[in-house]
This record gives structure tokens, C-alpha cells and sequence, in this order.
């Protein structure tokens, strides 16, 4: 018997509001258990780095306030390029997330013609843990002093400078292009090995997070001659901006997040958002981090989908404008 065409489109109606009412129960299922195992976040840097810094803090209070372990899972590398690639790959279900940042999200696709994965497109960027202002910094017992003598001897021969994420690398190549600064790149597979050697006198000068060298300038072994915030650090108040110097537009801030695979169901994805928020609230949760020179700055979905977009335009737009040639 042939069915008219009034009731074939009624069946069709029919069976997509059910399979509508399935995922939707099934995504509510999915926020309801999860967590039900423990949580691996990936951080595409060595243990020290302001992401793995960041992701010890958050993991100390979302495991309890999820009830299951967070594993930590360090995968440095290429710029940041392995881990990130790894979660990108990884089963779209929560239990895999990864530690964001600047070098990994924003300032990657500048430095690499093809990458492994799509920085905003692969991931679902859940919230922002916090913004970190870059501090130039040089051995205690340097010559370079300042940055008028560091420029000064550049331009006598040509030093060598540090970096251990594309952020350090992009900030250095425009420190050098609005200086006028003459000197060579020796790259790192992260942010410490590169201190390392700038303690040991293998290279002369490194833009670092604050977080990561914050330690060794109170303990005297490391001198910051610059500030790339916007005004002096609170904590290093002696240490001149880049703008009171002159280089008004050199205003690059790092950032710190948290993503999950593209796919992952919405209540999961904002439970996370929801309980880190409620983490990075407790004022001893911001005092940590405000200790290594972060500023915990949550955001909402929405708000953190859109700055992720924008920061990757602008930080690809520096590496231009430093004449930076993607690899």
C-alpha cells in the first residue's frame, strides 16, 4: 500500500524528533556520570613551563570537586605542536583535555605552514585560566644591564637570545625589529632549558613568562631589564615597561587555558567551565597564581571561543610584522 506524501513526511518528522530526543538524553546521560574515571590533561610543555605550573594548581582542586584523579601528562616538543596534535586525536568524551596557551593556540599558525592539528577548529576552548605578562630578562651579573645598553651591543655584534615557546620566539624577533636589535635565535624545546642556559651563559638575553622566571629574580640570579605589561609588575617595581621605553606598541601578553576535543558534549564541557570558574574564584587559588606573576582571568564559552579567535589574528599578524618566515 502506498503511503501518501503527507504521511511519509509525518513518519520522517517522527523519527527525527526522536533521534533528536536520544542525543539529547544521551548528552544529559553524559553530564550526569561524567566524571567516572580518572582525567589525563595534556600539557604540551616540560614540567616548570607556566602551563604545567598552571595545570598542577587547577589539578589540586578539580579532582576533588569532580571526585576522580586528574593526571598530569607532559608532552613537550616542536613548539607545543605534539601534545596539542595528541588531544586534537583524542576521544571527544572529557576525560582528555589539554592546557592551552599562546604558543600553542595563538601563535603556532604563524610559525608553521601546515600543522598537525587546527588550533581554534579541533578544539573546544573551555575557559581561560589566566593572563601572563613577559619580563626580558638577563644574567645578574650581565653588562646588559638595560635595554638601551643591550640594544648598544647588538649592534656592535650580534648576541644570542633564547626561546622556549612560539610566544617567546614571536616576542623576541619584534623586540628585535622595533629595536633595531641585531642578534640570533637559539631555539628550546621549553621555557626552563632555555633559562638553564641563559643562567650558564650560552645565550645573552630571553623573553620569558614572568611565571617562569619570577623565582630567579628574587633569588638574585636573574635581572629583568623590561616588562612587556602594560604597567610595572607589582612585584618588580624597579623594571621600566617597554612602552615607558619607548616601544609603545609592544604590548604582548600570554595566556593560559583550558580546551577539550571538538565533539565533546556540551553539559560536560560546561560542567568544566562552571567548577574551574568556581576554583579560580577562591582567593587562594588566585594568590598562587599571582605569586608567579599570573592574573587569573575566567571567562565564559562564548567570551572564551571569541578570544581564542582573535588572539590567533593578532599574535599571526605580529609574526608578519616581525618578518618571522613560517617553517
Amino acid at each position: 500500500m502506498t503511503q501518501s506524501p503527507e504521511r511519509s513526511r509525518a513518519r520522517q518528522f517522527a523519527a527525527a524528533c526522536a533521534l533528536a530526543l536520544a542525543a539529547a538524553t544521551g548528552a544529559a546521560q553524559a553530564a550526569d556520570v561524567y566524571p567516572s574515571k580518572p582525567i589525563t590533561i595534556v600539557v604540551p610543555f616540560s614540567p616548570g613551563s607556566a602551563t604545567d605550573t598552571s595545570a598542577r594548581i587547577l589539578m589540586e582542586k578539580l579532582g576533588p570537586r569532580l571526585g576522580v584523579p586528574i593526571v598530569i601528562e607532559n608532552k613537550p616538543g616542536a613548539s607545543g605542536t605534539i601534545g596539542s596534535s595528541t588531544a586534537a586525536r583524542a576521544a571527544p568524551d572529557g576525560y582528555t583535555l589539554i592546557l592551552t596557551s599562546s604558543s600553542t593556540h595563538s601563535a603556532t599558525p604563524a610559525l608553521f605552514r601546515k600543522l598537525p592539528y587546527d588550533p581554534t577548529g579541533d578544539f573546544i576552548h573551555v575557559i581561560r585560566i589566566a593572563t601572563i605578562p613577559m619580563m626580558l630578562v638577563v644574567r645578574a651579573d650581565s653588562p646588559y644591564d638595560s635595554v638601551p645598553a643591550l640594544v648598544q651591543a647588538t649592534r656592535a655584534k650580534p648576541l644570542n637570545y633564547a626561546y622556549g615557546s612560539p610566544t617567546s620566539q614571536i616576542a623576541g624577533a619584534t623586540f628585535n625589529s622595533v629595536a633595531g636589535a641585531a642578534a640570533n635565535a637559539v631555539p628550546y624545546k621549553s621555557q626552563p632549558p632555555a633559562v638553564t642556559d641563559l643562567l650558564g651563559g650560552h645565550v645573552d638575553y630571553l623573553f620569558a613568562d614572568l611565571s617562569v622566571v619570577t623565582s630567579f629574580m628574587r633569588g638574585g640570579k636573574l635581572k629583568g631589564i623590561a616588562f612587556t605589561g602594560q604597567a610595572r609588575s607589582k612585584d618588580f617595581l624597579d623594571v621600566p615597561t617597554l612602552a615607558e621605553l619607548g616601544y609603545k606598541h609592544f604590548d604582548l601578553v600570554v595566556w593560559v587555558g583550558v580546551a577539550a576535543p571538538k565533539d565533546t558534549p556540551a553539559p560536560v564541557v560546561e560542567r568544566l567551565n562552571r567548577e574551574i570558574t568556581r576554583i579560580l574564584q577562591e582567593p587562594d587559588s588566585v594568590a598562587k597564581f599571582e605569586t608567579l606573576g599570573m592574573q587569573v582571568a575566567p571567562n565564559t564559552l562564548a567570551e572564551h571561543r571569541a578570544f581564542t579567535q582573535s588572539q590567533r589574528q593578532i599574535w599571526t599578524q605580529r609574526a608578519i610584522d616581525a618578518k618571522i618566515e613560517p617553517q
